[in-house]
C-alpha cells in the first residue's frame, strides 16, 4: 500500500508541469514584452520612428547623383517627310544636255519612314550647395534621433503606467476582500439588531443603522469591482492582450521600491529630472539642434549665393532602334552634352527672408519650450513626492489604527467570555479594523502610483522597473 503511495506521488509530481500549463500565466516581463508587440501607440511610434529614417536617408540621398532615362518610340501612318527623287533627264537638262529616250529616277533621301526613336540619359550632380545638403542629413538626423528618445520615452512611461495599474489591482483586490468580509459582518450585526429588537434589547433605530451600514458596504463593494473591471480593461489595452483575467496575472507588489524612491531628497530628485541627460531635455535639446541646422539651410539659400551642379546628357534620335536595328549608329544622330550650370534666387518677393526669420523664431520657442518643461518637471516632481509622503504618513497611521483595533478586539474577546460584553460589540470593533484595512489598501495605491511617477519624472529605474534608453532596455 505504501509502495502504491509512493508512485502515484511521483506520478502527480511529474504530471504537475504538465498540470500548470493549462491556461496562461503573465508575469511582469511577460506583460511588458506584449506590451511591446501589441501596443497600439507603441506601434504608432515605431512607424514614426521608421518614417523619419526614410526621411534621413532621402536627404543623404542628395549627396548621389540623379540618373534619368528616357526612351520614346513614334509611329507616323503620314510621314512629313517622304522619299527625295529627281529624274535623270531632269540632271542632264540642268546641266545643258539633251535628255535622254529613256529616264529613271534617281533616291536622294529615303524618307524617315514611319518610326521615329529616341533615347536620352543624364546624370545631374550637385558640385557646391553651401551646405544645404550635409545640413539637411544633420537635420534629419536630429529628428530620427528625437524620434527614438520620444518612442523610448513612450515605453518608459508605459511601463510606469502598467506597474501603477497592477499595484492598484493588487490593493483593490485586498479592498475587495475587506469589503466582503464587512458585508458578512454587517449581516450577522443586521441579524442580531433585529433579534434584538424583536425582544425589545434594540431600538428600530438602531436595527435601521446597522442596515444601513451593511447597505454602505454592499454599494462600496459595487464601486470596488466597477473599478476593479475598468483597471483590467485598461490592462488589456495596455498590454495587447484582449482577453486578459486577473487570475492570469502573476504580480507581486515590491513595496521596497516606494522606501528606495523616497529615501532621496525632493531637491535631488528634482535635479535629476531636470538634468539635461533627463529624457524629457534630450529631446528638446534633439529638436533645437534640427532647428539650428534648418536656420543653417534658410541662410544658405538667401538671395544671390548660387548653386553649382554638373550634368551631362548622352541623347539619341532616328528612325532606327538603338543598340538593336543595323546601321543605327551610322546615321550619326547622337549626341554629348556637358552642362555646368550656376542658380540662383535674386528675389521672390521676400520669402526667403521670412524662411530666415522662421527658422529664428523656432529657436527661441524651443528655448522656451525647454524653460517650460524644466518648471513643469520640478512641479511634478515636488507635487509626487509630496503626496507620495503624505500617503506613507497616512499608512502608518493606519497601521497604528489596525495594531490598536487588534488590541481592542483581544481585549474585547476577554470580555465577551467573561460575559461584560456583547457578540454586537465584537462585530463593531471587527468592521472598524475592516474599514481601517481599506484605508491602508487606499492610501497604498495612491503612494505605489506617486512613486512610480517619480520614477518615470526622474529616468530612475527600481529592481523591477526597466528603463528603455536609446533604443534598448537597461
Amino acid at each position: 500500500m505504501k509502495r502504491l503511495l509512493l508512485i502515484i506521488t511521483i506520478i502527480l509530481f511529474l504530471l504537475s508541469p504538465v498540470f500548470a500549463e493549462d491556461g496562461n500565466r503573465y508575469g511582469f516581463n511577460d506583460l511588458v514584452q506584449s506590451m511591446y508587440a501589441n501596443n497600439t501607440k507603441i506601434r504608432k511610434a515605431d512607424e514614426e520612428l521608421f518614417q523619419a529614417h526614410l526621411d534621413r536617408k532621402d536627404a543623404e540621398a542628395g549627396y548621389q547623383p540623379t540618373i534619368e532615362l528616357m526612351l520614346m518610340g513614334m509611329y507616323m501612318a503620314n510621314p512629313i517627310i517622304d522619299d527625295i527623287t529627281i529624274n535623270t533627264n531632269d540632271i542632264l537638262l540642268q546641266m545643258g544636255l539633251s535628255p535622254l529616250p529613256q529616264s529613271y529616277d534617281l533616291t536622294l533621301f529615303d524618307g524617315i519612314g514611319p518610326a521615329f526613336y529616341n533615347a536620352s540619359i543624364s546624370i545631374t550632380q550637385p558640385l557646391i550647395t553651401w551646405g544645404k545638403i550635409t545640413n539637411s542629413v544633420n537635420l534629419f538626423k536630429s529628428v530620427e534621433s528625437a524620434k527614438t528618445m520620444q518612442r523610448d520615452d513612450l515605453a518608459n512611461q508605459l511601463i510606469t503606467e502598467l506597474k501603477a495599474k497592477l499595484a492598484a489591482l493588487s490593493y483593490i483586490s485586498e479592498i475587495e476582500d475587506f469589503l466582503n468580509r464587512i458585508i458578512a459582518a454587517s449581516e450577522e450585526l443586521v441579524s442580531l439588531a433585529e433579534k434584538g429588537g424583536e425582544e425589545g434589547m434594540m431600538l428600530e433605530e438602531d436595527v435601521l443603522d446597522a442596515k444601513i451600514q451593511a447597505g454602505e458596504a454592499t454599494v462600496s463593494l459595487k464601486e470596488i469591482e466597477k473599478q476593479k473591471a475598468m483597471l483590467i480593461d485598461g490592462l488589456r489595452v495596455l498590454t495587447g492582450i484582449p482577453d486578459l483575467e486577473q487570475d492570469e496575472i502573476v504580480y507581486e507588489v515590491d513595496e521596497s521600491e516606494f522606501d528606495a524612491i523616497l529615501s532621496s531628497s525632493p531637491e535631488s530628485l528634482v535635479a535629476l529630472a531636470t538634468a539635461p541627460s533627463s529624457p524629457m531635455l534630450k529631446m528638446l535639446g534633439k529638436s533645437g539642434e534640427a532647428m539650428e541646422y534648418a536656420k543653417k539651410i534658410a541662410d544658405a539659400s538667401m538671395y544671390g549665393i548660387p548653386d553649382l551642379g554638373l550634368q551631362l546628357s548622352l541623347n539619341y534620335g532616328g528612325t532606327r532602334f538603338p543598340l538593336i536595328e543595323k546601321g543605327w549608329s551610322g546615321e550619326d544622330d547622337w549626341g554629348l552634352n556637358v552642362t555646368v550650370a550656376f542658380k540662383t534666387t535674386l528675389w521672390d518677393g521676400g520669402k526667403i527672408l521670412n524662411n530666415a526669420k522662421r527658422a529664428e523664431s523656432r529657436i527661441r520657442s524651443n528655448d522656451i519650450d525647454t524653460d517650460s518643461a524644466v518648471e513643469t518637471l520640478t512641479t511634478n516632481v515636488i507635487d509626487a513626492y509630496t503626496s507620495a509622503q503624505l500617503s506613507r504618513a497616512k499608512i502608518e497611521y493606519q497601521n497604528m489604527k489596525l495594531e490598536n483595533a487588534a488590541l481592542k478586539a483581544e481585549r474585547e474577546n476577554l470580555r465577551f467570555k467573561a460575559g461584560a460584553s456583547s457578540k454586537s460589540d465584537i462585530l463593531n470593533n471587527e468592521l472598524e479594523s475592516l474599514q481601517c484595512g481599506i484605508d491602508l489598501a487606499r492610501e497604498k495605491i495612491n503612494l505605489a502610483q506617486n512613486c512610480y511617477t517619480i520614477y518615470y519624472l526622474t529616468g530612475r529605474t527600481s529592481s523591477s522597473l526597466p528603463l528603455i534608453t536609446d533604443g534598448g532596455t537597461i
